[in-house]
């Protein structure tokens, strides 16, 4: 009769049984080849900090990463990369990646102790947030493929984007940052701010209503996070219920292109409750009503302001991008998180209330 054994704990999950996990983070330092070239150690005194914000053009950011004089000597700065992983001490041990970064700016230090090195690291949107050298025009193409064209020889990894009916017109010249302009196709095509992943892929998912997704993370069960940590802020006296989207030809006589997203009346701040309309009014170059419906409700999902929450767990890989969140029996969009690289460390979240839309509920 064969012998069962018992599955190893989740580490990750902390259920109440589980007790206390040792965690380290690694610094492996390629070439941009991708060539292994070393492992880094920070000093001891300094405690790097991975950060995500979906709000900025560049996601992720690692800041205070200080290296001693042998490892600052083992750098290239405008050659290398560095790729970040979280690692359980299970046997064999568990290694969860954080993403590959590129050293953005390096300051070197002249200390009794030698020559020690400040970098900070940004993920490889850096590459695409450069000046076009030539026009780019999207052709009246389907967005997926213009990004695909628009991203073509980057040396920038995997893309992964959904599919999208969504056509563009538009067309940005020489020296536009080749990041807004991909922005700008995102939202045309439906899509959430593009950002990069764990595993170094850049992720355009379609933008959907968080209410209508499962939960990819649960806070509640098992309870993770630390007590005392929680803070609220409602951010909702001001904040706009209806977006508008209005593309209009001053050389042509036809009638403006309009489009509208209300927030779903389950909201505190929806127009049937507060009973007047907060609009926030955006002028875009759309073909069609279809386009301007698509891009008001992809700027809605993105922008609206609910309750914001921020919470502090153990830090955890799981966490990516605008991850949808159980927390204190309710669904939460993550809008950004950050991470010290260092044992004993807090995760800091910033989350954002989920109401059903009006089709969901």
């Amino acid at each position: 009769m064969a012998v069962a054994s018992a599955p190893p704990p989740d580490l990750l999950a902390l259920d109440a049984h589980v007790g206390q996990r040792q965690v380290s983070f690694r610094f492996a330092l390629v070439d941009r080849l991708g060539v292994h070239r070393g492992q880094l150690t920070p000093l001891r005194a300094s405690t790097p900090t991975l950060s995500h914000d979906t709000t900025t053009t560049i996601s992720r950011r690692v800041t205070g990463l200080t290296l001693g004089a042998d490892d600052s000597a083992l750098v290239r700065p405008l050659t290398d990369r560095i790729h970040l992983s979280m690692v359980l001490a299970t046997s064999p041990p568990a290694v969860f990646p954080l993403g590959r970064y590129l050293i953005a700016d390096a300051v070197n230090v002249h200390t009794p102790g030698g020559l020690t090195t400040q970098l900070t690291l940004y993920d490889p949107m850096f590459i695409v947030d450069q000046q076009l050298d030539t026009g780019f025009d999207a052709g009246g193409a389907l967005v997926d493929t213009a990004v695909r064209r628009l991203l073509d020889g980057l040396p920038i990894g995997d893309l992964v984007l959904d599919a999208t009916e969504q056509t563009s017109s538009n067309a940005w010249p020489a020296g536009t940052s080749r990041a807004a302009a991909l922005l700008d196709l995102a939202t045309v095509g439906g899509y959430v701010k593009p950002w990069f992943n764990h595993a170094g892929q850049l992720r355009m998912p379609r933008a959907a209503e968080p209410a209508a997704r499962p939960p990819t993370i649960d806070l509640d069960h098992p309870r993770r996070v630390l007590r005392g940590s929680v803070t609220r802020s409602p951010q909702l006296l001001r904040a706009p219920n209806r977006f508008v989207v209005v593309s209009n030809d001053p050389a042509s006589d036809a009638a403006p292109v309009i489009g509208t997203y209300d927030v779903p009346s389950a909201a505190p701040h929806s127009i049937s409750r507060r009973g007047f309309v907060l609009p926030t009014v955006v002028e875009a170059q759309l073909p069609s009503p279809r386009h301007a419906a698509v891009y008001a409700r992809t700027l809605g999902i993105q922008q609206s302001v609910y309750e914001v929450v921020e919470l502090s767990t153990p830090p955890d890989p799981r966490h990516d991008g605008y991850d949808v969140v159980r927390f204190d029996g309710h669904l939460w969009l993550e809008t950004g998180w950050e991470m010290p690289l260092a044992a004993g460390g807090e995760m800091r979240h910033t989350l954002r209330r989920a109401y059903p839309s009006d089709g969901d509920q």
